[in-house]
């Protein structure tokens, strides 16, 4: 294994002939791919491959809210991404085929005062009780980001994937974190249409405050639902 300082390849990442290369906090990754493998079909082993499976696909759709991304970045230690560092926490909790309600989208945070929430087919709804039962609010705190993972399960149709997950978020400018708030995120087309395949799922929804420009002060734990 090589690491490269510095910016005279620039930030690499992949495969390059017989090398694999990433980069982590600025440093190029340099490590040498095997020249062959034989697949490990012990069952123990397979169920943690499956698991990986699973965490990877959760923690990229973690990743793909810049919110989430923000926040998990506060807490990666040096030398770790923040991918890795979501998988690290998340791993133990996803089962072999899908996340579970035991996953996280924030490591920790505040209560999240959640009174109702569904995932219906067009959108995911949920009311909120007053922010301030569960955190106390600093005058620059002015904005809301509400965040949400939706892993849809059991396929009407065998062929489908066993599940899929979507990622949502909202910005709402101006909020009232003294009053109750009807949250709601509307699904895009493409999310919609995964929606109409399955007929389950599990919603894992956070929300965070944000000062005027925009940067994450608060954030809340997750709360899970199955459905």
């Amino acid at each position: 294994m090589a690491i490269l300082n510095g910016n005279v390849i620039g930030n690499m990442r992949g495969k390059l002939g017989n090398l694999t290369a990433r980069t982590v906090d600025g440093k190029t990754i340099m490590a040498a791919r095997p020249s062959s493998f034989n697949v490990n079909y012990d069952p123990a082993v397979v169920e943690v491959r499956q698991k990986f499976a699973v965490t990877a696909n959760l923690s990229k759709n973690i990743l793909s809210l810049a919110a989430l991304e923000a926040i998990w970045k506060t807490i990666k230690g040096s030398g770790i991404s923040v991918f890795n560092t979501i998988f690290k926490y998340n791993f133990s909790y996803s089962s072999t085929d899908k996340p579970t309600v035991d996953n996280i989208i924030t490591p920790g945070g505040f209560g999240l005062p959640v009174d109702t929430a569904a995932v219906d087919a067009d959108k995911i709804t949920a009311s909120l009780l007053a922010l301030n039962t569960a955190a106390i609010f600093a005058p620059e705190e002015v904005n809301l980001s509400a965040n949400a993972l939706v892993c849809f399960t059991d396929p009407t149709n065998p062929d489908d994937a066993p599940y899929q997950i979507v990622s949502c978020t909202k910005e709402v400018p101006n909020f009232n974190f003294t009053q109750a708030y009807a949250l709601q995120i509307d699904l895009d087309v493409k999310q919609k249409l995964v929606a109409a395949k399955y007929t389950k799922n599990i919603l894992l929804l956070s929300v965070a405050s944000k000062t005027a420009d925009g940067k994450v002060v608060q954030y809340s734990s997750t709360y899970p639902k199955a459905s």
